[in-house]
């Protein structure tokens, strides 16, 4: 049985809610996700992965296992954790257990040990002839700052984990009459018209995933077309990202109070003006093809 107990990262101190609500701040999930960098390169891919309740470490986990090119699906809150107890494990399997700095060096010393407990540090602990052995102590400000590309084992040193680099977009559309609408969305900053568009989430095939961008960001569901309309190249984070794009025929719109990201603005226009209106202009000629 091997034990991996991973420090959530750190916190945003200007945090005023609830403790267990507190987010990370940026340093903490580049911690995260140098951490995950770490565990992919080594291959240990952990059988379960849980966490305490607050959502500090719930992020933490989801953050290093991406970064890992693993799916963040499968991570679960463990009340034995949020307790400061070590919850039943089985034989022969790996545990990432996910738990704030504090907690962790509590549940450490219940097991024997007493090294110091800080946000992102990870502990590798492992069964030795019957006895639970500290293998390492993997602290993330001693990991590279640059992340592996394409692979865990990549020659290439990119500013974010490879995942990042692959991603996918939707165009909403629905048939009124004769004509097509599309669905287009205010970015982020307000200043520009957009479609859905994200990274593709590892665990998730760039489909699925478009259709999870068309959910969060548009507000609606669908049907999502089999193979996409195109793809697209752009620079961001120092390399090239790569999008495919796919159709989605609406089925269902989400009521604004609802809708995650109901900040956004959301209205339908005809396609034939709708390549204009967007900011990427790579999307006119794949509108033409719905």
């Amino acid at each position: 049985m091997d034990v991996l107990i991973l420090c959530a990262g750190s916190p945003d101190k200007s945090w005023s809610g609830p403790k267990s609500s507190r987010p990370l701040r940026t340093r903490g999930k580049r911690q995260a996700q140098k951490i995950g960098a770490w565990l992919g390169k080594h291959r240990l891919v952990p059988d379960r992965v849980l966490t305490s309740s607050d959502l500090r470490s719930r992020v933490t986990a989801q953050k290093t296992l991406k970064a890992a090119g693993w799916t963040a699906r499968n991570v679960k809150r463990s009340d034995e954790l949020s307790a400061g107890s070590l919850p039943t494990l089985s034989k022969g399997s790996t545990n990432l257990l996910v738990l704030p700095p504090k907690t962790a060096g509590e549940l450490l010393k219940k097991l024997g040990f007493d090294p110091e407990a800080a946000p992102g540090v990870l502990f590798q602990l492992a069964e030795r002839a019957g006895k639970t052995c500290l293998i390492e102590r993997i602290d993330p400000k001693d990991l590279p700052d640059l992340f592996p590309y394409p692979a865990p084992d990549g020659p290439e040193g990119r500013e974010r984990p490879a995942y990042y680099y692959s991603q996918s977009a939707v165009i909403p559309f629905r048939r009124t009459g004769d004509e097509t609408e599309i669905l287009i969305v205010g970015s982020s900053s307000g200043r520009h018209w957009v479609v859905p568009k994200g990274i593709v989430e590892p665990g998730l095939d760039p489909a699925a995933s478009a259709e999870v961008e068309a959910r969060e960001e548009a507000g609606v569901t669908g049907k999502v077309g089999e193979k996409p309309l195109g793809t697209f190249t752009y620079q961001k984070w120092g390399a090239t990202c790569e999008v495919a794009v796919y159709a989605m025929e609406v089925t269902d719109v989400i009521p604004d109070e609802a809708w995650e990201e109901r900040h956004r603005n959301r209205k339908w226009v005809p396609a034939a003006i709708a390549g204009q209106l967007l900011h990427q202009p790579a999307f006119g000629p794949m509108i033409s093809a719905i």
